[in-house]
């Protein structure tokens, strides 16, 4: 599956619409791992925490291993802030480490929980802010493109109808829309009849309410 992108400068929805999932999801989960119902219920947050978290490493790791390198030599004179943004996710890893020790029970990860919550919002308000408007101007489409199909197929086939569901839970209507213009029709169907109702389903099941935003596009 590779991304579609008709616009002149780098196509940056999705990558956006993955900023809105982390803003996100790590708030409910630390609601929710304060309010286990069952084995079951603690079994599926730990596949959710899992699965973002996965995503999230990802997601820096692509911007370490080439996005701040490319912004850092085309655009020299934003590198102190670009070294800031980097530094950050050195703060964030300790974080990710204890949220992800299932040696330690949820409740007693639900500050880790937070803690990333709050640290993750400012870094991606700083993100948004600094290294969005540099590339924007000095990443060519093709590349981005090119980026993003690598993170994709990085995803397992069988976690993508939940990765989609998570990201669309947490964009605007208007964002998850306009997202998923860039993929194939057969990929919107799925999504519309299929993935979509299916997540839903694991909202509910995670979260104990009803997920009913994008529910129809």
């Amino acid at each position: 599956m590779t991304i579609t992108s008709t616009h002149t400068e780098p196509d940056l929805r999705g990558f956006l619409l993955a900023h809105a999932g982390f803003r996100t999801e790590y708030g409910r989960l630390a609601v929710a791992a304060g309010a286990v119902r069952d084995a079951g219920h603690a079994a599926l947050i730990e596949d959710q925490l899992r699965m973002v978290t996965d995503h999230l490493e990802h997601h820096h790791g692509d911007e370490d291993a080439w996005m701040w390198p490319v912004l850092r030599s085309r655009q020299p004179s934003a590198v102190a802030a670009l070294d800031a943004l980097e530094e950050q996710h050195e703060h964030i890893d300790p974080l990710l480490h204890q949220i992800r020790d299932t040696t330690r029970g949820l409740p007693n990860r639900i500050d880790a929980m937070e803690q990333l919550h709050r640290l993750l919002n400012t870094h991606l308000d700083n993100e948004e802010r600094d290294a969005v408007p540099i590339l924007r101007a000095v990443v060519l489409p093709d590349e981005f493109k090119a980026a993003a199909d690598r993170a994709l197929a990085s995803v397992p086939k069988r976690e993508i109808p939940a990765l989609f569901g998570w990201m669309a839970s947490c964009g605007t209507p208007q964002q998850v829309a306009s997202v998923m213009t860039t993929f194939p029709l057969p990929v919107r169907l799925l999504f519309r009849l299929v993935w979509w109702p299916a997540y839903r389903r694991r909202y509910n099941s995670l979260y104990g309410s009803d997920l009913r935003r994008h529910a129809d596009r």
